[in-house]
């Protein structure tokens, strides 16, 4: 295929990049840390905030046409460090959830 065609086909540019992927999930991980910490029910907004950008974010990664074509483009790495940074937005709330119940325990 000519090379006009491929840049013209390419998928990988109209993807975010992995350090605009890794802000956002690390922007919304941090801030239901910092907000869990604060409250514990702040978990009930800031998960499920966490869930549906990593859902979309997965649709995206796994659609039939465009998943194999960034897989092709970018390689297993953008998956994996993905699939890294999403883990991180769904951990750190739940983890600042956590810690003061565990000082709590500590203290007794």
């Amino acid at each position: 295929m000519p090379r006009m065609l491929t840049m013209i086909f390419e998928v990988i540019d109209k993807e975010p990049s992995l350090l605009n992927v890794w802000a956002l999930f690390l922007l919304v991980g941090a801030t239901g840390f910092l907000l869990c910490r604060l409250h514990r029910a702040c978990l009930g907004l800031t998960l499920p905030i966490a869930v549906l950008l990593s859902l979309g974010y997965l649709t995206e990664l796994h659609d039939p046409y465009i998943g194999p074509a960034i897989l092709n483009e970018a390689g297993r790495g953008y998956f994996l460090l993905s699939y890294v940074a999403m883990s991180i937005a769904l951990l750190l709330p739940v983890t600042g959830a956590l810690i003061p119940r565990l000082k709590r325990r500590q203290l007794r």
